[in-house]
């Protein structure tokens, strides 16, 4: 029973963790790039914030998909 929800947790983990870690589009990395060189890692702090979300949309957005496609 707890193998199984960890499994159903990870699979549905999957795709929002693969978004989140490759949300880099061309007008991004020449935006990160700047900051990166105005602020340094002053402002790595907001990861903790920004991951989360970024994996939380593709979750709530690839069941709809798979059911209105």
């Amino acid at each position: 029973m707890v193998k199984r929800r960890f499994r159903r947790f990870f699979d549905r983990l999957g795709p929002g963790l693969i978004s989140g870690a490759a949300d880099d589009d061309p007008s991004g990395i020449s935006t990160y790039s700047v900051a990166g060189a105005s602020f340094g890692y002053a402002t790595l702090w907001t990861a903790l914030f920004s991951f989360p979300l970024m994996t939380a949309v593709p979750l709530m957005c690839a069941p709809l998909g798979m059911v209105t496609a």
